[in-house]
């Protein structure tokens, strides 16, 4: 049974918890207002480059002042995506030729001037843009749940991709940050109504426990009351013994003084055992109480255990995530130092996996992370770890196995990757990976071992992808 100050442990406990998860939540509600900002600073800068384009920003501007939801942002998405690709056609489309130009070529010079001047504000403007993008993304990454969808966006320069692109990344970022905010609010909700159960449990073991000591102050008081009150006819039995002479009304008096003390216990008892009845009921009820306590809170911490290894469970693939990897890699360098037997790291990733996206679209992407992810998992130790780290890229952590040893398994699962027989549109596809070894050594550290074994898998890389390399 739970005492007083365990149950207090764990109030304290949840408070701490609460208090954790509102600074979360202040942390992404600043995140949100940077958001809105900047959408609103990226709408003022797009602005006049056409006017269909204009009235859809300023339409997106208007709905980014109020509170918005993930549909009404999505609803305006399409249209702006339709806008933007007309001007998209509208800058490709050919430009009239001299002898059509007529009065175009002999327009004012001034004219050539103000156009330059209008070219050099929009790059200017196009500037601040990527600067304010990843300004963005720098403060987005230091939240762990965004860290992988970040990374992936920094795996290609800014200026590298087109406005749509952009705007997908963005829609990308605003949709994570709206489940995290609606993950978070959940959380809150339930951790909110756990404190409330504890408190009603709380009140009701204090209510106990003041009904036990009223009961213990009672008892005390009766039984003092009792004392005096046989002390009293005590004391008349003495004074009646001194005073009378006649043995036959001594003998009365006496019988009628044994009488009366015999009722006052007769009370006292029924006293008693009328308060150990009501206690005995007010614990059994409290037992109950604690029991219910017992298992709401068996039931809260499996509920809290399932969401801590959600957590760390990558949602596409179904393997450990890149929050599941920092805290294994810890782990493991740790166990290296104390023991100093080798451990492996092995970095791997799907050769031309954007080629796979433009071609057969995201969801074939999303198969063949799927399957490669399970691929990879089915085939280490169940002492080994292998986790999705970002984007296209896996990463394993290999226990007691030194770098020879590792590019045997490498090899084996690469060969076994390069045989999945993928089938997109009915056409056979071939899907390979390329992976970058390393093994923990003197004056590493997590991150050090990690940078080696992604220079490693680049070297992989640039000597024709679908190979491993040790380094």
């Amino acid at each position: 049974m739970k005492t007083e100050s365990e149950l207090r442990q764990k109030y304290l406990d949840a408070l701490d918890r609460i208090e954790a998860e509102e600074a979360r939540a202040a942390r992404y509600e600043k995140l949100e207002h940077a958001l809105r900002l900047l959408v609103g600073r990226l709408c003022i800068a797009a602005r006049g480059r056409a006017a269909q384009l204009d009235g859809e920003l300023r339409r997106l501007s208007d709905l980014m002042r109020s509170q918005p939801d993930a549909a009404q942002i999505e609803a305006t998405l399409e249209p702006l995506s339709r806008s933007v690709a007309a001007l998209d056609e509208t800058s490709l489309e050919p430009q009239p030729s001299t002898s059509q130009r007529g009065t175009a070529v002999a327009a004012p010079t001034a004219t050539a001037a103000t156009a330059v001047s209008t070219a050099s504000e929009r790059g200017d403007r196009d500037t601040r843009i990527q600067a304010a993008i990843v300004a963005m993304l720098e403060r987005l990454a230091l939240l762990p749940e965004l860290r992988p969808a970040v990374a992936e966006l920094h795996e290609r320069s800014i200026a590298e991709l087109s406005a749509d692109e952009i705007a997908d990344c963005l829609e990308r970022l605003a949709r994570l940050l709206g489940e995290q905010r609606t993950s978070l609010q959940r959380e809150k909700v339930e951790i909110e109504d756990l404190l409330r159960q504890l408190d009603t449990r709380l009140e009701e073991v204090a209510s106990h426990l003041a009904g036990e000591a009223a009961e213990q102050k009672s008892a005390q008081e009766s039984t003092q009351q009792l004392n005096l009150l046989v002390m009293d006819e005590v004391h008349e039995l003495n004074t009646d013994v001194q005073r009378s002479a006649d043995i036959g009304e001594l003998r009365g008096r006496v019988r009628v003084r044994l009488e009366t003390i015999n009722t006052h216990l007769q009370d006292f008892r029924a006293r008693e055992e009328q308060r150990l009845n009501s206690q005995s009921d007010r614990t059994a009820r409290m037992r109950v109480r604690i029991a219910e306590l017992e298992r709401e809170s068996r039931t809260l911490q499996q509920s809290l255990q399932q969401e801590q290894r959600l957590a760390m469970i990558d949602a596409l693939t179904g393997i450990a995530n890149r929050a599941a990897y920092d805290a294994r890699i810890e782990h493991e360098f740790l166990r290296w130092q104390r023991h100093g037997a080798p451990v492996s790291i092995l970095a791997w990733d799907i050769d031309r996996f954007k080629s796979v996206n433009d071609a057969y679209g995201h969801k074939a992407g999303d198969k063949v992370l799927r399957v490669i992810g399970q691929h990879l998992a089915q085939h280490v130790r169940g002492t080994d770890f292998v986790a999705r780290y970002g984007g296209e890229e896996f990463v394993m952590i290999l226990v007691g196995t030194a770098a020879e040893q590792a590019m045997i398994a490498a090899d084996k699962i690469r060969n076994g990757i390069a045989s999945i027989g993928f089938h997109f549109r009915d056409r056979p596809v071939t899907v390979t990976a390329s992976c970058g070894i390393t093994t923990f050594r003197g004056g590493d550290t997590p991150d050090t071992i990690f940078d080696r074994a992604d220079k490693a898998l680049y070297r992989a890389k640039d000597a024709g992808r679908n190979c491993c390399i040790v380094l």
